[in-house]
């Protein structure tokens, strides 16, 4: 099972990109999880792929994996048409210039008109309409489509805020998107900030067999607020999580993140020496 650097380490312009990279090689990791659109002033998003392909060509081994997202459920039509170009054009080139296998992926925000983005019972899946299943799983057949051409997957992440945010409307989607190359990432973290979040266990008896990445950060929640950490600490049981995980049979990567402001240089070291310690528990 690989384990991946997501970019939240080290979230920043160009420069950033160069240092996690050397952090994810520094530190024994797999690869890197990036990003499909570039949030930065530095440089353009040609230029974003140009730093992308050639940190491939310097760290060879290192398996990088982006996210990226289309407004399935809500998107306006041509908005929808012209991002979903995009995002197939954007798979071919990762797919031969990074050799990229899998895609975390996203439909698109739901958030009530005037509501808080942080109530998230209330958001996402909360507010869910029938016709939003179906826009999505529409829409991922088509990309599922065009990433199965190319030996890629696409994982739907299990994010607040979004369609996909806990398992009983993943297992819902996943059913009726009904595609081989379409699955998704599990990510306790943001399940668990969720007042309907569902236990470890209870994720995968509802929809482990669609589980093909995860993402695994750790935090605590107090009083309605809560705080990232790292993974040996927290609530999350991270050894329960890895041994679930094991025995789906359907995950060969996972991503550990760090959505922090902290030091995520001493961060990644720590993580790694935590998951490193599990490699060992757990032989995975």
């Amino acid at each position: 099972m690989e384990i991946l650097l997501h970019v939240n380490y080290l979230e920043g312009d160009g420069n950033a990109l160069e240092r996690l990279f050397r952090l994810a090689a520094d530190n024994g990791c797999d690869g890197v999880e990036l990003r499909w659109r570039y949030r930065y002033q530095d440089r353009t998003q040609a230029q974003y792929q140009e730093t992308v392909a050639a940190l491939k060509d310097r760290y060879p081994d290192l398996t990088i994996v982006f996210g990226g997202c289309i407004d399935f459920c809500r998107g306006e039509a041509e908005t929808v048409r012209r991002d979903t170009e995009q995002f197939e054009e954007f798979l071919l080139w990762a797919k031969q210039a990074c050799g990229t296998p899998l895609i975390n992926f996203f439909t698109g925000v739901m958030v009530r008109p005037g509501g808080n983005f942080m109530e998230f019972d209330r958001n996402g899946s909360g507010m869910a309409e029938e016709a939003d299943f179906d826009r999505a799983a529409a829409g991922l057949r088509r990309v599922g489509d065009r990433a199965a051409e190319l030996g890629m997957k696409i994982a739907l992440e299990t994010h607040n805020g979004y369609l996909h945010d806990l398992a009983t409307p993943c297992r819902k989607l996943m059913e009726r998107t009904h595609h081989p190359a379409v699955g998704l990432n599990y990510d306790q973290g943001n399940i668990q900030l969720n007042r309907n979040g569902e236990t470890i266990e209870q994720v995968f008896d509802i929809a482990g067999r669609y589980i093909t990445y995860a993402h695994l950060k750790n935090l605590f929640v107090l009083n309605g607020a809560f705080v990232i950490t790292h993974l040996d600490q927290g609530m999350i049981n991270q050894r329960k999580v890895l041994e679930l995980l094991q025995k789906t049979g359907t995950v060969d990567r996972i991503a550990i993140e760090y959505p922090s402001t902290g030091d995520g240089t001493i961060a990644a070291r720590r993580d790694m020496e935590y998951i490193r310690f599990l490699q060992e528990q757990l032989q995975f």
